[in-house]
């Protein structure tokens, strides 16, 4: 028999549902930039709904000043969270009291494009993929992987497509990149543009910064040893690497600690799910952007990028504990 693990704490608002659903109590942090979206009026809502008083908790603060004791607590059976910083000393606090945990911790989400790619469908999933809500999503393309023969045109076009993205105003439906979300992620990225200059990536696209408005830079030649490379962006900036052959653009796919989404580009289907198969990612999409999140199949990472996964049933699983029930009639 399966039976609800208890109380249920998440900084995760898109495991709420799934949890009170399976018969957890749920207590919620929300991101400290968006409590009210994130996390009041998820609760208002269900308080409406007739849930009773008690069963969805919101405790508002810092990441900082709170985490510890958010995953630390005796009480709950499993920790669900979104965590981008701290989160190896909160994974050990969990493994200590032996607390099951189903993590999101971000991603560096690679785009492939093969030698043999229809041009026109990848350039126009990059652009999206990479710019879409500023580049402010887990699964965003962070890095454009192209094989050789493919290289200059693919980078002509996508930089050509990249200058024409609409910015600025958050009010337009036109508009694709919008305000960065605080001003410390606009120092940050402020920060990863003047490091891919000063580590040698050549600028083929920028644009002035006016207040927290990134307009998309594109940067070329660029090694996986570069923090663009590495490290998870989270804004409207793209590093775009030549591949060998086939073999070195999997290998340049594979060289990142984390492995949430990815993306391969190729008119040879069958091409196309080997090379997935050798992606070490937990989600691989051949002929379409890194950005999907759908409720019916499995979301969720390889190496840093998390724990478990979520949506259908993976979801069951991660809320839900197995008990094992004899029965003797006597």
């Amino acid at each position: 028999m399966s039976s609800a693990r208890g109380t249920f704490r998440s900084t995760c608002p898109s495991a709420v549902a799934p949890a009170l659903a399976l018969g957890n109590a749920v207590v919620i942090k929300p991101a400290s930039d968006s409590p009210v979206t994130g996390g009041l009026i998820l609760a208002r809502v269900f308080e409406e709904a007739g849930l009773p008083p008690g069963v969805l908790n919101v405790v508002l603060g810092a990441g900082s000043e709170i985490g510890d004791d958010f995953v630390t607590h005796a009480v709950p059976g499993l920790i669900s969270s979104r965590i981008h910083t701290h989160w190896p000393e909160r994974r050990q606090a969990c493994r200590r009291r032996e607390a099951p945990q189903a993590l999101e911790l971000g991603g560096n989400s690679p785009l492939v494009v093969l030698a043999d790619a229809n041009l026109d469908a990848a350039v126009e999933a990059a652009v999206l993929g990479k710019f879409l809500n500023q580049g402010q999503i887990c699964m965003s393309v962070n890095r454009i992987i192209v094989e050789a023969p493919l290289y200059d045109e693919f980078l002509d076009r996508f930089t050509a497509a990249a200058s024409g993205v609409p910015f600025g105003d958050p009010a337009s439906a036109q508009t694709l990149v919008c305000p960065v979300v605080n001003d410390s992620q606009l120092e940050g990225l402020k920060a990863k543009i003047a490091t891919a200059k000063a580590e040698g990536a050549r600028t083929v696209l920028e644009g002035e910064i006016r207040g927290r408005i990134v307009p998309p830079d594109v940067f070329a030649d660029v090694s996986p040893d570069m923090e663009i490379a590495r490290e998870e962006i989270f804004g409207p900036l793209v590093g775009i690497i030549k591949a060998d052959d086939e073999a070195h653009a999997l290998e340049l796919a594979n060289s990142s600690e984390f492995g949430l989404s990815s993306s391969v580009f190729t008119q040879d289907l069958d091409r196309g799910v080997q090379f997935s198969l050798g992606i070490k990612a937990g989600m691989t999409h051949i002929n379409e952007m890194p950005v999907h999140d759908e409720s019916h199949v499995p979301f969720g990472g390889e190496g840093n990028s998390g724990l478990g996964r979520f949506n259908g049933d993976w979801a069951i699983a991660e809320f839900t504990t197995d008990h094992t029930v004899g029965v003797k009639r006597i």
